[in-house]
């Protein structure tokens, strides 16, 4: 009777452990997705170890995550990309699904994101020509920008 007695007692707390993980694991998938709601401008770009950033590409390049669920890539006042995104929290992944016809093939593409502050840092996964490439956003709002045109902060 007492051996039924211990485990059921740690059945009982094996299951309450998995339950916790599992909601933090789903606070945290909560808090990388909420983190990149707003507006991102590029601050830096590098070429491997080379900054490579032009001065008029921090005023004008940005990126607007809503909550809904899709992005906007924006040069100046034009809208150069748009479409869908999602971010898996335990690989610091951010995959962006353009609308953009590809003719038929995946349109997704995927990039390791590092959060530091109100500082977000892409690395495109994939080919090592793409992967030497980083590209260092600061964020300017925390909600996407409903209004059309995107003036640039100076």
């Amino acid at each position: 009777m007492k051996t039924k007695s211990i485990i059921l007692c740690f059945a009982t707390v094996v299951f309450l452990s998995g339950s916790l993980w599992a909601q933090k694991k789903k606070e945290v998938a909560e808090k990388l997705f909420s983190d990149m709601v707003g507006t991102w401008r590029v601050q830096t770009i590098y070429d491997g170890k080379k900054d490579i950033t032009s001065k008029d590409s921090t005023k004008v390049q940005w990126l607007e995550f809503a909550e809904d669920g899709h992005y906007k890539s924006v040069t100046g006042t034009l809208a150069t990309d748009s479409g869908s995104y999602r971010v898996n929290e335990s690989h610091k992944s951010l995959y962006l699904q353009s609308v953009v016809d590809t003719k038929g093939t995946d349109n997704t593409v995927e990039w390791k994101a590092d959060f530091k502050d109100n500082t977000l840092t892409l690395t495109q996964s994939g080919t090592p020509h793409a992967a030497r490439y980083r590209y260092v956003y600061v964020k300017t709002k925390d909600k996407a920008s409903a209004n059309r045109p995107i003036v640039p902060q100076q």
